[in-house]
């Protein structure tokens, strides 16, 4: 398997697996002075970080697992959720599945800018 497909494969597995973790533990995320934090946030943050250091410190692994925790909730952030259910929307879905596809589309192309 090349490393392309291990990217997309490991981002894949971490939304599903960021996915059924949510839907059990269904818990409110923390907040700090009245701002609501979520795992999207802290995806985002990381994988943002693993760019800027790309030129120090490249490690794809740890890239698909930010990557992944941050689009879990892609639909929930255009669709604008409030809540669970809107986490779990037949919308929220397919606007999910509509990224991985894109993820899947441009997986060589990502990583080629990442490294």
């Amino acid at each position: 398997m090349n490393l392309y497909d291990k990217y997309f494969l490991l981002t894949f597995i971490t939304i599903l697996i960021t996915r059924i973790v949510v839907y059990i533990f269904n818990k409110p995320s923390p907040t700090i002075k009245s701002f609501r934090t979520h795992h999207w946030m802290f995806g985002l943050f990381f994988t943002i970080i693993l760019f800027c250091i790309s030129s120090f410190y490249t490690n794809i692994y740890l890239l698909s697992i930010s990557m992944g925790v941050f689009l879990d909730e892609i639909g929930f952030i255009i669709i604008r959720g409030k809540t669970h259910e809107d986490n779990y929307s037949p919308k929220s879905f397919m606007l999910l599945i509509f990224f991985i596809i894109l993820l899947f589309i441009f997986r060589e192309n990502i990583i080629n800018i990442y490294l």
